[in-house]
């Protein structure tokens, strides 16, 4: 699967900040080191799913936030939600 991730900056910004320990290899190795536009990334679909799972966690961790006052609560939900809506479009 060939998918052009939304807002690869914020979303890398938004996986970081709640997978403190690391991300994954292969996904380091794709995000943008500046965060600016990325190119479309080859995801096989255990990537896909991987993605998935820690966007996934980080909306989780974000919609727990609901009324906290930091601003990236909101930035990293929206991303996370695009990118779920984009790897599972049937569920959402």
């Amino acid at each position: 699967m060939t998918v052009k991730l939304p807002a690869p900056g914020r979303l890398h910004a938004a996986l970081q900040a709640c997978h403190p320990a690391g991300l994954p290899d292969w996904l380091t190795a794709t995000s943008p080191r500046c965060g600016t536009a990325a190119p479309a990334v080859q995801l096989d679909d255990d990537q896909a799913e991987e993605l998935a799972d820690l966007a996934a966690l980080v909306l989780w961790e974000c919609q727990q936030a609901e009324g906290d006052t930091d601003p990236f609560t909101r930035v990293f939900a929206a991303v996370c939600e695009e990118v779920l809506t984009l790897l599972h479009p049937a569920l959402s």
